[in-house]
């Protein structure tokens, strides 16, 4: 892979770059895109494992130093495992085909890398290789694009997933690469990069095994253990930070089988911190037991539907798996590295007790990294409606109305035109209420700004809601920037909702801080919202309801001490 033209690269990436709408394609559309990635774990389950004794920088060569997590599975010894001779292979390499155009029998290894997100997204690459060759013109044209090559390389095929922001390139028969734009730049550079983590998931024996770097998390780890202080109990909260400060990477081997052998190890920065790991994660266990125990036991007392004979037994055996799994070995210190070791029977709730130790901090996390993403969402959506203030002299009306004062439309749908969703704006019947025969069939065809990356609900729904009262400028029939006397920076304009209260996204229907109140509004952790002059923040429930009532008026007069 040296010598690559990455300017011949890069100018056909751009050749073939999808638009902005591709990019914000339906969630149904990526769904069945990602139906190429469940082909390759459910369906190339095959190969052999002669790359197993290749150099650790032979079969890990693309993969970037830097990379957050990466992952590798080895499917000859997996599909040649004795308990799973009754896989029905021949049928799987048949559907393969069919999905695919290719066969998938001839898959030898997969290795898998990503890492942080990018201004473009997600930023991942999957290196596939083969023990025979393949070419990628014969990839079903219903899920890629046309194969082209590199203006300036020949030699490098190109398809595109279509409707999704990823990529299919081959320069060699055997090995095949798909990632993002960005990640495949840096796949293809030719640059043997090396690591701590590469070197140990190189050095590991089992046929999947998966490793991922604390370092570049844990500003994200720290920042969402700060933001969730307030929902962690207060006996995990130190020990959790303790966690998040001194481990260096997480690992997770394992075989394959009705006796597969399950390895989690987590990595500590040096000797020092294995120390205070240990300390941390028997406090959070022994704190974590009572805590489940209290919980679990609430929930069988509760439950209307158990006999009591029923829930005497339910709480014998709550009782009996607290003392198993507060007295097991659920880990073995060795060197830099707290070992967790086992076969399912004993590995699984072990790892699920330290699992469900960590959840709160891996749940703040992840609701961390999906807060910054929909800060871009509120971001455009606060451009959109100063764009609209600045063709119209005004934001858009809460609602469209027709003569008599009916609400019609949302102001989402007013602002689609400054969401470069033209075409979508023109499509609504501007006369008739947005569940009318026609408007209703747009709902399913929510632009993806308006979709919250943690939201589950109905689809069509939103929680990107605007609050108005009485004397709100938000019940203004023009509202501008003039009525706006607290100043536009010191002024909620937008707000993001918890899924309880997500509408349909055509529907007028915001938050009436005349008869609801705002804090049943707010998501877990905190909640973002977009200041009239564009910009965002996020504010936590414990905010003073005297400062987030200030923030909801736009003409009250009162001194705002910004959280």
């Amino acid at each position: 892979m040296r010598g690559i033209d990455l300017d011949s690269f890069s100018q056909h990436c751009g050749a073939i770059r999808l638009d902005d709408r591709s990019r914000r394609c339906k969630v149904s559309g990526v769904v069945a895109r990602l139906r190429f990635v469940v082909v390759i774990v459910l369906f190339f389950i095959v190969g052999n494992t002669s790359l197993l004794s290749q150099q650790v920088s032979d079969r890990y060569a693309q993969i970037p130093g830097d990379s957050l997590s990466i992952t590798s599975i080895d499917f000859e010894t997996i599909r040649n495992l004795k308990e799973l001779e009754m896989v029905p292979w021949e049928i799987l390499a048949a559907f393969g085909k069919q999905e695919l155009g290719i066969d998938p029998m001839l898959i030898s290894t997969i290795d898998f890398t990503s890492g942080l997100p990018s201004l473009n997204g997600l930023e991942f690459g999957i290196v596939i290789r083969t023990k025979a060759p393949v070419d990628i013109a014969q990839l079903n044209g219903r899920l890629f694009s046309d194969m082209t090559r590199a203006p300036k390389n020949q030699n490098m095929k190109v398809r595109s997933l279509n409707d999704a922001p990823a990529k299919v390139v081959q320069l060699e028969p055997l090995t095949v690469m798909v990632g993002s734009e960005g990640t495949l730049r840096r796949m293809l550079a030719g640059k043997v990069q090396t690591s701590k983590t590469i070197e140990l998931i190189g050095k590991s024996k089992y046929p999947f095994r998966s490793i991922t770097a604390i370092e570049p998390l844990r500003p994200i780890i720290e920042g969402a253990l700060a933001d969730a202080s307030g929902a962690i109990p207060p006996q995990f909260l130190s020990d959790l930070q303790v966690v998040a400060d001194e481990l260096s990477y997480i690992q997770t081997e394992s075989s394959v089988g009705l006796s597969a052998e399950v390895v989690l190890k987590l990595g500590a920065r040096d000797k020092d911190s294995i120390e205070r790991l240990v300390i941390s994660l028997e406090r959070l266990r022994k704190n974590g037991l009572v805590f489940a125990e209290a919980m679990v036991k609430q929930q069988i007392q509760n439950d209307r539907q158990m006999t009591p004979e029923v829930k005497t037994a339910a709480l014998q055996y709550v009782q009996r798996m607290k003392g198993f799994l507060a007295t097991a070995d659920l880990w073995n210190v060795v060197g830099d590295e707290i070992v967790m070791d086992g076969r399912v029977a004993y590995s699984v709730p072990t790892i699920g007790v330290l699992v469900g130790l960590l959840l709160p901090a891996v749940q703040a996390a992840r609701e961390a990294a999906r807060r910054m993403s929909s800060q871009n969402n509120m971001k455009q959506i606060m451009l959109a409606m100063l764009n609209h203030e600045s063709a119209f002299k005004q934001f858009p009306a809460r609602a469209t109305r027709d003569a008599d004062g009916k609400p019609l439309l949302s102001w989402r749908v007013k602002i689609l035109p400054f969401l470069e969703e033209n075409g979508l704006y023109q499509e609504f019947h501007q006369d008739e209420p947005w569940d009318s025969e026609h408007n209703i069939k747009l709902l399913e065809r929510m632009p993806a700004v308006y979709k919250h990356p943690s939201y589950v609900g109905p689809e069509g729904h939103t929680v990107y809601l605007v609050p108005y009262q009485k004397g709100n400028v938000w019940t203004s029939a023009k509202p501008q920037i003039r009525n706006i006397t607290d100043g536009t920076s010191n002024t909620i304009a937008c707000f993001e909702t918890n899924d309880e209260h997500a509408v349909p996204w055509s529907k007028p229907d915001d938050i009436d801080l005349d008869q609801d109140d705002i804090f049943d509004f707010f998501r877990f952790g905190a909640s973002n919202v977009g200041m009239f002059d564009g910009s965002v923040r996020a504010i936590a429930p414990s905010i003073d309801p005297v400062v987030l009532k200030a923030m909801m008026t736009s003409a009250g007069g009162e001194v705002v001490q910004l959280p």
